[in-house]
């Protein structure tokens, strides 16, 4: 199941027990009105109450949200980790004519690693490559190992959602957490 159906799934959920609740209230209302037993309508709104903790539990249980884009937590960790590793092939190659460190070459290979094994295209695996073996040249062309970074992250965003905004915004984010260093 996609993310975005489970999501749903778990909003009508809460929904439910959301109406369950005020159903149950009402239901109180007109038990106390009319003089009759609490006690059902009671259970009733425990019910609805107890079925929107389960929703707002798998909620936090199987999504995080990146750049106000909910994920599950899977790709959450795979686009962190992406990103990460971005930034780290990127961190010695700040200052020019400087030598690309062994530790940015292995956060380069790991960028292709983490291409290969989230199911990209063919195109987007090939740009990981071009940009790995960028890195490990003398003199490295900074600029086309941050386009195809760029060009990565965006072919990322847009598999993970059909919202083109939302894609867009959470590339932008992923791109400038790569290029922004402290």
């Amino acid at each position: 199941m996609s993310a975005s159906t489970e999501a749903i799934l778990i909003d009508l959920i809460f929904g439910l027990g959301a109406l369950i609740v005020i159903a149950g209230l009402i239901g109180l209302l007109f038990s106390r009105r009319h003089k009759r037993s609490l006690r059902p309508m009671m259970s009733v709104i425990l019910c609805g109450v107890g079925i929107a903790v389960i929703a707002l539990l798998l909620n936090n249980l199987l999504f995080k949200t990146y750049a106000q884009l909910r994920v599950k937590k899977t790709q959450y960790y795979e686009i962190t980790s992406l990103t990460t590793n971005m930034h780290q092939s990127l961190a010695s190659s700040r200052t020019p004519h400087q030598p690309i460190s062994p530790q940015a070459k292995k956060a380069s290979r790991n960028v292709t690693y983490l291409v290969k094994h989230t199911n990209q295209t063919t195109k987007t695996i090939q740009l990981a490559q071009q940009a790995q073996h960028s890195l490990a040249s003398q003199h490295p062309q900074v600029t086309l190992v941050r386009h195809n970074y760029r060009l990565i992250l965006n072919r990322q965003f847009t598999t993970l959602t059909t919202d083109k905004s939302a894609a867009k915004r959470a590339s932008h984010h992923a791109y400038q957490q790569v290029i922004h260093y402290n």
